[in-house]
């Protein structure tokens, strides 16, 4: 099998913010393929909740031929290499956390909101993870939750026989954990840095990966939230 590949789903719609991610990949990873589910693909399937079956969907059809599937919300910018996520083997499936001081905390079952994650980030080492998690996107419970694929997705997480890992504990935060902390970001050499800050880190983070999320904030706009530093 290849060793690794990453894939995002955009619509027309959505399709210039998953070229700005593609491209901050790229920057990053030159040599590792991104396969774009897009609109062209998506007008051949006829089902009104695709959207939210689709990474699983995708995922599983990957998976079948890379060792290391990852799915990248294509509103989302890679602002540092993810060597981290590729190369560690010590798990089978991985991603972010969603909570931060921002948007709703979101919970289930008894998963705190400290604990739920965030499928804007998925790194998987099995198939069965995707042929599972795409089983229950099509199960009879699926319309009963609110977060539809990503409610499934935690169950797996936290419930399922997975070795599995949470990226955002660690020196590195990806994604949305320090949504609402923007304005704090610094460079360090060639990293983007949110310093210690009381009630939020303990220490300095590594921002790998900015993801907006939710219709709270303009998608993709970063001149309005970061310092000029940042924004070069």
């Amino acid at each position: 099998m290849k060793p690794v590949t990453f894939f995002t789903v955009a619509d027309d719609n959505n399709l210039k913010y998953a070229e700005m991610m593609m491209n901050s990949l790229k920057k990053f990873h030159p040599d590792i393929p991104c396969y774009l589910q897009g609109q062209k693909e998506l007008d051949k399937i006829e089902d009104p909740q695709k959207f939210y079956r689709m990474y699983a969907q995708v995922g599983e059809k990957l998976a079948q031929e890379y060792e290391l599937v990852i799915n990248i919300d294509a509103d989302s910018i890679v602002t540092g290499s993810l060597d981290h996520i590729i190369n560690d083997k010590s798990y089978e499936i991985g991603s972010v956390l969603n909570n931060n001081l921002v948007d709703k905390p979101l919970t289930l079952w008894n998963v705190i909101p400290q604990f739920y994650v965030n499928c804007g980030l998925v790194a998987a080492r099995s198939q069965r993870f995707w042929a599972w998690w795409n089983k229950l996107n099509f199960s009879h419970y699926f319309e009963q939750y609110q977060y539809r694929e990503q409610d499934m997705f935690n169950i797996i997480f936290h419930y399922g026989d997975f070795k599995t890992k949470n990226f955002d504990y660690s020196d590195k935060w990806h994604g949305l954990v320090h949504k609402g902390q923007w304005g704090k970001f610094i460079m360090k050499g060639e990293e983007i840095v949110l310093p210690k800050t009381k009630g939020v880190c303990d220490g300095d983070k590594i921002i790998k990966i900015i993801h907006w999320a939710g219709g709270n904030v303009p998608k993709m706009n970063y001149r309005v939230y970061f310092n000029d530093e940042i924004v070069k």
